[in-house]
């Protein structure tokens, strides 16, 4: 990154010359990295009145800020790495903006590897890279296991007809359907059934009281 310091009496007073990209950057961040802040003050020791040197406890002072800049960053990005580490085989949601397009889309998936590169750290899902701070939902492998199950349930709760289409002559058809729905409902937590709709609860129950009006016991 360039650097154009004007100098009035030994002191740097302005500092403008900027790409746009660098002028977007710099916003983004709205932070003095630590290689701006040194070229900053080697610029003001290499401009300086000769005649009005610049005191030296005020050097001391700018490279402790230097020193404290640059311990900050290297915690912040040990941070980031340990953050996204543990993220690794975790189910994550990441809001993605396309710098060319503007538009911002949210991808869910499992966290395979992180990479560092520079101060970022970037997590890998289905082989595409993505910026550790655009996570915006990591998600409980119990809810994903919850959410699973319910799911599976609900693929074959689905395909019944309805109760009153059962009668006699179809119901060896869907008795053994009811049945697995049935043994599967009462092998799911509390917190798994909690997934499931009312009306889909008050539905097994009417299946299971329609196969027992038609002399089908189902085990419940």
């Amino acid at each position: 990154m360039s650097v154009d310091a004007s100098i009035l009496d030994g002191k740097v007073t302005n500092n403008t010359s900027n790409t746009a990209k660098e002028t977007k950057t710099a916003k983004e961040s709205s932070t003095l990295d630590k290689q701006a802040f040194l070229q900053l003050l080697v610029a003001q020791m290499k401009y300086q009145d000769p005649l009005e040197p610049t005191d030296n406890t005020e050097y001391v002072a700018q490279l402790a800020q230097f020193s404290s800049l640059e311990a900050m960053n290297n915690v912040s990005e040990s941070m980031d790495l340990q953050r996204a580490t543990a993220l690794v085989g975790k189910t994550v949601t990441v809001s993605s903006t396309n710098e060319t397009t503007g538009v911002t889309t949210e991808v869910t998936g499992t966290v395979d590897y992180v990479t560092h590169s520079g101060s970022k750290t970037f997590l890998t899902i289905d082989g595409n890279q993505y910026n550790v701070d655009d996570v915006k939902q990591v998600w409980d492998d119990t809810y994903i296991e919850a959410d699973t199950v319910a799911t599976a349930w609900r693929s074959t709760y689905e395909l019944l007809p309805k109760v009153d289409s059962i009668d006699e002559q179809n119901v060896g058809q869907y008795k053994d359907a009811i049945q697995n729905l049935v043994t599967v409902f009462n092998s799911m937590s509390t917190y798994q059934q909690s997934f499931l709709t009312d009306d889909e609860k008050n539905g097994l129950a009417a299946y299971v009281a329609k196969m027992k009006e038609l002399g089908v016991e189902i085990q419940t």
